[in-house]
């Protein structure tokens, strides 16, 4: 295969260095299309032009640099917003360094992070303040507090400064009709730090990621050259985090495309069907919700051979180049708005099962595969061709390498390329760690490339499990066979017991599916359940068969991108045991 033909032409994107590039080109390109629609109450919604937000980025541009804030640490803390959007671009565009919080972060990390990464000041929304005006005492730095989404100025203890974004950006519109663009930043610097972007801490404590703007234009870059962004998409993941912030948001910036804000999870069905986007980019669990979701909706109208049926002649029209899948689907797309027909996924394994369900409907899933030290994107499934199984193929601003591969090609993936991170804030070992000698980064995943350079992951090398016989098993590739093989088990973790000599699990099944089977209580649900595992069993290897494994009630503790925390497990499981010898 010419992996050429699977790029989109490079244009002019190629010559874009730093993300304020990218800000300009819409404002030039799309002025008065909107480029962001946000829900402010049950009847009303918001909205802001391309040229709207150039013009308010570049008013708080000049309020920043007159205050003094030149080279200074300025943390966004605060829900999903074009208010946040505009604070971001403002910031890392040539003033200082922008450090993106999660808003779910409790009191005690917030005073962690302000202080490690030097913040001087905080664009906050107002339900963000709440938690700040707890915070901000205990902060060393922070002294300067900006208001979002408000034009109130509280007092807060410990802070000198208080005032709101919209005062900062009429400050920025006086100064920029009296002295032009005197008054904006004199250069945007491509390669020194812009960002810091705390880790989602999957694995343990968090460290802050250090990007440039070459880093994020990268991927940008790259996803540009794979990916037909579609005219409008809805924002649904937090935006502290790199992949939904620079793979999402910062790329319809550049196509042109319209982004909807989603106010609340809770509400993800609800605002589908209002703004009836046509893509976005989530993670697998919600796609697994979804799917759960329609075909529950499929079996309750009990037309579950009549799908059948259709998904049959569908393949069959599509392999005469005849696609019919939005007309015969139609019902079933119409509580997803009826516009949607393109999900980017990426951030943990996703089920084949669930993207070739989305697909068979209309609904095209672009896996990929991604880390926040590389801005975060590495690979992702092209819109020319989709390879299944696959994570994607590598961008175009990307190389990558397998390190020690074993007898299935399976090795640590290495990365090189714009997009991989200048390195670990205050952290020169943990950086010197991730860096091979000849400068790649050691991404900690195990998978092979293959000759069309589309990558495949197998698990992570910090979860490899060895055993006493000397096999290497990958906890995630057992994870993802049993799921497949047990329906009804909604999560599970795979584990090595030392005492067992082999590998258990811990379950958490599905809890429609126990409650249609009465099964009301762990024993029970095992009981249930040990059929299949023994049939599982019998379909493995005999290194990855299950010597035992337990049935947990309670969801898995997961970040703020719904990643299982396998530290925590892990911890949980080290205390059992200490009791045990005990």
């Amino acid at each position: 295969m010419n992996t050429e033909k699977l790029y989109i032409p490079p244009e002019d994107v190629e010559s874009f260095t730093v993300l304020y590039q990218i800000l300009a080109h819409a404002a030039t390109h799309y002025p008065q299309k909107a480029a962001y629609r946000q829900i402010e109450s049950r009847s009303e919604e918001s909205s802001v032009t391309f040229a709207e937000m150039k013009d308010r980025v570049d008013c708080l541009r000049a309020a920043l640099v007159a205050r003094g804030f030149s080279g200074r640490h300025i943390a966004v803390f605060g829900e999903t917003s074009y208010e946040w959007i505009t604070a971001y671009l403002a910031v890392m565009s040539g003033v200082g360094v922008c450090v993106p919080l999660d808003k779910e972060n409790a009191q005690e990390t917030l005073v962690k992070q302000l202080d490690f990464a030097d913040i001087e000041a905080v664009f906050c929304s107002a339900k963000g303040l709440r938690k700040l005006q707890k915070v901000l005492p205990l902060c060393q730095f922070t002294k300067t507090l900006f208001v979002m989404r408000s034009d109130d100025k509280p007092e807060v203890a410990g802070c000198e400064t208080v005032d709101t974004m919209n005062a900062l950006i009429e400050e920025g519109r006086v100064l920029l009709a009296e002295k032009g663009s005197a008054a904006l930043p004199a250069t945007i610097a491509p390669d020194e730090t812009s960002v810091i972007i705390y880790t989602s801490g999957t694995t343990g404590a968090n460290k802050g990621v250090m990007l440039s703007n070459r880093n994020i234009m990268g991927t940008l870059r790259g996803c540009a050259r794979l990916l037909h962004f579609s005219d409008s998409s809805i924002s649904v993941l937090p935006i502290n985090h790199s992949y939904e912030l620079h793979a999402h948001i910062m790329s319809c910036m550049y196509c042109g495309t319209t982004v909807c804000l989603n106010d609340d999870l809770k509400h993800l069905l609800k605002n589908l069907a209002r703004f009836s986007p046509e893509m976005s980019c989530m993670v697998p669990m919600m796609l697994d919700l979804i799917v759960r979701k329609l075909k529950k909706q499929i079996a309750d109208t009990g037309k579950e051979k009549t799908f059948k049926r259709a998904v049959t002649l569908s393949k069959a029209l599509r392999k005469v180049g005849i696609d019919r899948r939005r007309q015969l689907f139609k019902q079933i797309l119409e509580p997803l708005g009826g516009n949607l027909s393109m999900i980017i996924c990426g951030g943990a394994a996703l089920s084949q099962d669930t993207a070739d369900f989305l697909d068979n409907i209309g609904i095209s899933v672009y896996n990929g595969y991604g880390i926040t030290e590389c801005s975060p994107v590495a690979a992702v499934n092209p819109s020319k061709k989709v390879r299944r199984f696959s994570v994607g193929h590598l961008l175009p601003t990307m190389q990558a390498r397998i390190a020690d591969p074993n007898e299935d090609g399976n090795g640590e993936i290495q990365l090189y390329g714009d997009n991989v991170m200048k390195g670990y804030y205050k952290a020169p070992e943990d950086t010197k760690q991730v860096f091979t000698k000849d400068g790649w980064f050691r991404t900690g995943d195990l998978g092979h490339i293959d000759k069309d350079k589309f990558l495949f992951i197998c698990g992570r090398l910090k979860n490899l499990i060895i055993l006493p016989n000397g096999k290497n098993v990958s906890p995630e590739e057992v994870e993802e066979a049993l799921q497949k093989h047990i329906p009804y088990i909604k999560e599970c973790v795979v584990y090595a017991d030392d005492a067992l000599g082999g590998i258990c699990a811990l379950i958490y099944p599905d809890g429609d599916f126990c409650r249609d089977h009465q099964l009301t209580d762990p024993e029970q649900i095992k009981k249930f359940m040990q059929e299949d595992i023994n049939s599982f069993n019998a379909s493995v290897p005999s290194f990855k068969r299950l010597m035992d494994y337990q049935i947990t009630q309670s969801e898995f503790a997961k970040n703020t991108t719904h990643k299982i925390q396998r530290f925590k497990i892990a911890a949980i499981n080290k205390k059992k045991e200490e009791k045990a010898n005990v």
